[in-house]
């Protein structure tokens, strides 16, 4: 018997890849023309040729291949958007992070079915991104389920730059005095702090510049959300309301636009 010495993919490896992508094909067909729920694993073997049972073989659940379908959605997305950052030069922290806001919001609005999916993909109880910021745990990333994952990891490419933003500046540039910043309990400075500097920055700042783009992030979501779905209360002139949240945004960090 042969053996393959080459590292190459033996023929049985390249006929379950190919499958997995039939399949995986198959269900965002579903996912395009009947959304989240209309998603059948008996379908999707109907699709492909193969029997309801062995799609088992490839998936153990309609919920793992919803995950895995949820990861390859954020793949696309975190590729476009560092394109779009990788348009302006390295050190431009500035604008790598807006060209960061218009990507999300140009591929959520173009791909709203699979960013219906995104929001709503299944999550391990306890692997999640809600145990991750709970004041009670502290979960390892490599622990976090791969979509938790694939989320922090396009929100950091965001917040790597403001840090490395903060890096360049050694602190100056921003004003916060103009920075209007709540009471806050100590359990929720903290986790600020700790937590949301972890999970959507990705390094350790002062609270001010966490507190500062947590609130952008969030902002920016809703926004983006808001806009896919159609629950967007501006219709006519979108983009010059992007455009003004940005600079209100930026303002936010004390930036003068």
């Amino acid at each position: 018997m042969s053996s393959n010495t080459t590292g190459s993919p033996s023929r049985r490896e390249r006929m379950r890849a190919e499958t997995i992508g039939e399949i995986k094909a198959s269900a965002r067909g579903q996912l395009l023309k009947h959304g989240p729920s209309g998603i059948s694993l008996r379908a999707i073997a109907r699709e492909v040729g193969v029997s309801p049972a062995a799609l088992y073989r490839y998936f153990d659940s309609l919920d793992s291949l919803l995950k895995e379908l949820c990861c390859d959605f954020y793949d696309e997305l975190i590729e476009a958007t560092r394109e779009s950052m990788d348009a302006w030069p390295a050190d431009d922290h500035l604008e790598r992070m807006k060209a960061w806001i218009w990507s999300f919001r140009s591929w959520a609005v173009s791909n709203r079915r699979e960013f219906e999916l995104m929001l709503n993909a299944p999550e391990d109880d306890e692997q999640n991104a809600l145990a991750m910021c709970s004041n009670d745990a502290d979960v390892p990333f490599e622990q976090l389920d791969p979509v938790t994952r694939k989320s922090m990891e396009h929100a950091q490419q965001c917040g790597h730059e403001l840090a490395a933003y903060y890096k360049q500046t050694k602190g100056e540039g921003f004003d916060f005095s103009q920075v209007e910043m709540p009471e806050m309990s100590e359990g929720l400075r903290r986790e600020i702090q700790e937590k949301c500097a972890a999970m959507i920055i990705g390094a350790d700042l002062p609270l001010s510049w966490v507190y500062a783009f947590t609130s952008g992030w969030v902002r920016v979501f809703g926004l983006v959300t808001m806009e896919a779905f159609g629950s967007m209360p501006v219709h006519d002139n979108i983009d010059e309301f992007y455009e003004a949240q940005i600079r209100s945004m930026m303002k936010d960090f004390g930036i003068e636009p």
